[in-house]
């Protein structure tokens, strides 16, 4: 099941436009401003915990931190 962690914590981020996470799955589905969307597979469960129970001040710092690291697995999107 997914969550729109942007509409449920509205920080304004310089750098994502919106940011969606499945838990189940240790997923984040991520639409930059830019508009490169990447889906990033494999995340830890900490890091899942902090971003659903509301303990990130920056999307951009969660997503550089959590998603950006070797064990994490991503894959851009199309369209």
């Amino acid at each position: 099941m997914w969550f729109s962690i942007s509409n449920r914590n509205p920080i304004e981020s310089s750098m994502i436009k919106d940011l969606e996470v499945n838990p189940a799955d240790n997923q984040a589905f991520v639409t930059y401003n830019n508009g490169a969307r990447y889906l990033y597979t494999g995340i830890d469960e900490d890091d899942m915990f902090d971003i659903m129970f509301g303990e990130v001040k920056s999307f951009g710092k969660w997503v550089n931190k959590a998603c950006k690291c070797d064990d994490v697995s991503s894959f851009q999107l199309c369209g």
